[in-house]
Parts: structure tokens; C-alpha cells; sequence
């Protein structure tokens, strides 16, 4: 935690520079040599140190030509001298020092308010991407469901293609017993175990696709299927 003499001097060696003299600036120098230091603790000492120096920010005029950059300083630093002139006449010493100390209290409070601004900004920023990277995960998810499912069944029917006998043809209920029980407890860690209804399904999808099998229905409801000729 930087003492009110290293907050002093940071103050002074930005204000040399001809800088203006801010808690960010101060801050940085003070981290540059080591002292670190945060707004709630700098900024109580920089207040005390623009009121002891009757700091006054210089005029920001980058982006005009050089002649009237030079003009425009000298005008407001006329009208400044003049108002302060003025303002020595009508109030006491003890005034202004609570006016100059007010208005250097603004402008710190501005600058802590801007800060906030921008860390809220993005605060919501960084909340909207992690909402919309949730959704791309999420779908992301499904679809390498969608495929570790696609390959398992792919490689059910591929074992039922290599037992159905080509000639002969075989009932619904009957395909489960040609295949291996290791398969159907996979299917069963999966939480899809194989039932009737399942092989079915998969079965007449490849049917319909010309995959694989034949399937032939017969008048007492039941589903036979063969293998597929070469």
C-alpha cells in the first residue's frame, strides 16, 4: 500500500511530464516501482495532493492545427487566471480551498465512474459469450452423441448382416438370439438395451435404404428379414 509521500511524488513525476494527472496514471507509475496501490488507496492521497498544488488539468486540444492549439490554450488560461482572480475577491481562503478540493473530488469520482462503466460493459460482454458458448457446447455435445450413437447401431446391423442367412429368412424376435450377449450388455451400458422393438426400427431404416437386409411382412403381423444378395 503506497504512503501519501509515494502517491505525492508519482503525482508530481506525471505532472512533469505534461500529462494529465490521473488514478490511472498514478497508479501505473507506482506499479512501475514496485508500490502497486488501487483507487481506494491511492485515491484519498491524490485528492490531497491536487488540492495542495491547486492542481488545474491542462486543455485537451490534440486534433486542431498547431496555431490554434497554441491560441485556445492561451485564451482559457487568461479566462482561468482572470476567474480565479475573481474568485479570490468574493471568497475566502477557506472557501476556495473546499471548492478546489470538490472539484478535484468530481473529477476523481468521474474517473472511478467511468472505470466501473467500462468494467460492467464488459462484464456483460464476456456473460454473452459464455451464454452463447454454452449453446455452441451443448450442440456440440449432442452432435458427438448423435454420432457415437449412429456408429453403435451402424455396427449392430452390421453384425446382424454377417448371421442372417442369405436364403433363408428369420423372424423379428429370432434376430436376438444370433447376436453375441457382449453386445447386448453394451447396449445395455448405453442405456439402450436391444430389444425387439429397437432392432425393428434400426433394421427398416437400413431396409429402406437398401441396406443390409430384406424384410418380407407376413399375414400374421410378423416382421422376417434375410440378408441383402451380394
Amino acid at each position: 500500500m503506497p504512503s501519501e509521500k509515494q502517491v505525492w511524488l508519482a503525482a508530481d513525476e506525471v505532472h512533469q511530464t505534461g500529462e494529465r494527472v490521473t488514478q490511472e496514471r498514478v497508479i501505473a507509475l507506482l506499479q512501475k516501482r514496485g508500490r502497486g496501490g488501487s483507487t481506494r488507496q491511492v485515491g484519498p492521497h491524490l485528492l490531497s495532493w491536487k488540492v495542495a498544488r491547486n492542481y488545474r488539468p491542462r486543455l485537451e486540444v490534440k486534433g486542431l492545427p498547431e496555431r490554434l492549439q497554441g491560441e485556445l490554450v492561451a485564451f482559457v488560461e487568461r479566462v482561468w487566471d482572470v476567474a480565479l482572480v475573481e474568485a479570490s475577491l468574493r471568497y475566502k481562503d477557506d472557501r476556495l480551498k473546499v471548492e478546489i478540493e470538490g472539484r478535484a473530488a468530481r473529477e476523481l469520482m468521474d474517473e472511478t465512474f467511468v472505470n466501473e462503466e467500462v468494467a460492467i460493459r464488459e462484464n456483460e460482454t464476456l456473460k454473452s459469450r459464455l451464454a452463447e458458448m454454452e449453446v455452441e457446447m451443448a450442440a456440440l455435445r449432442k452432435r458427438v452423441s448423435d454420432m457415437v450413437a449412429h456408429e453403435f447401431w451402424d455396427r449392430v446391423m452390421r453384425e446382424i448382416e454377417g448371421v442372417l442367412p442369405e436364403s433363408g429368412w428369420v423372424p423379428d424376435h429370432g434376430v436376438l438370439d444370433l447376436l453375441p450377449p457382449s453386445l447386448a450388455r453394451e447396449a445395455i451400458a448405453r442405456d439402450k438395451p436391444l430389444t425387439r422393438g429397437r432392432l425393428n426400427k434400426q433394421m427398416g431404416i437400413r431396409v429402406t435404404h437398401t441396406k443390409y437386409f430384406v424384410s418380407e411382412e407376413r399375414e400374421d403381423g410378423g416382421t422376417f428379414y434375410r440378408r441383402r444378395a451380394g
